[in-house]
């Protein structure tokens, strides 16, 4: 738990130092710096339980937070980090501090740095030279709403079933349950206290999207672009209408984006 160590080590030298005033989040900005990875599971900063080997997630330097009591920081309010190595991105919500890291260092969960590169033991280069920035997390905050795509038409769970592996389907938008989805900032798309996931994980054309119960998974992580795609940072592949149809029923699933209209979204 290398974190939670440091953390408390952070906390002793704050009491017997002057605390040095803690620098705005730069929204948009580009820093150039490097990550290191992390898993430790248990509580972070922002007061949510993480686990940094399965989940999505970055933890970013102590300069950042501004407040006395890290879980009411604004950092902690719907603030992603966009990160960029070797020619890929992905994003990840900010859940965690790192006592020890320098402001352009973040520590990427163990789940987020295997998307750059490996993490075993014997193979893993350890640290990686990156830029990246902070971005507000689809928009910041929780939004609850509908979620349209061709046609108008809203995405729910088929049938209006909520059970988990339920797959999700375009249908006109009559109000139900299921056609009403919350956007919490973390991340995940929400309805009927499910989470949108993408079937095992999976990264090929074609992957089943569901509901399944929320897990903290990379299959279960979400980014709105700003061309309106829905994007799956594990799989770096699109939500997508079947056959880029707009009838009723239509199955969504998992697919290379193309920015074809099947593929595009709008939001709560």
């Amino acid at each position: 738990m290398r974190a939670r160590i440091l953390l408390a080590v952070a906390v002793l030298f704050a009491v017997l130092l002057p605390s040095a005033p803690a620098a705005a989040v730069p929204i948009g900005q580009t820093q150039t710096g490097k990550t290191t990875f992390y898993n430790d599971a248990g509580y972070g900063a922002c007061g949510t339980p993480i686990n940094a080997a399965t989940e999505m997630l970055v933890a970013v330097s102590y300069t950042w937070w501004t407040t006395a009591n890290p879980n009411l920081d604004p950092i902690c309010q719907g603030v992603s980090v966009e990160v960029t190595y070797n020619g890929r991105t992905i994003t990840v919500p900010v859940k965690d501090k790192c006592p020890s890291c320098a402001a352009s260092h973040i520590d990427l969960s163990q789940a987020a740095f295997a998307q750059f590169a490996s993490t075993d033991p014997a193979n893993t280069p350890g640290v990686l030279n990156v830029t990246w920035k902070f971005v507000n997390s689809n928009g910041g905050g929780s939004r609850t709403g509908p979620i349209t795509g061709l046609a108008g038409k809203c995405i729910g769970a088929a049938g209006g079933n909520t059970a988990s592996g339920t797959a999700i389907d375009l249908y006109s938008c009559v109000g139900d349950t299921t056609q009403q989805w919350t956007l919490p900032g973390d991340g995940t798309i929400r309805t009927a206290g499910r989470c949108l996931d993408v079937s095992n994980a999976g990264t090929v054309d074609g992957t089943k999207v569901q509901l399944w119960d929320c897990n903290g998974s990379v299959a279960q992580q979400w980014v709105f672009s700003s061309a309106r795609d829905l994007v799956n940072p594990n799989a770096n592949k699109c939500l997508d209408l079947k056959g880029g149809s707009s009838a009723d029923f239509t199955l969504a699933q998992l697919w290379t984006c193309t920015g074809g209209p099947n593929q595009k979204w709008t939001i709560p």
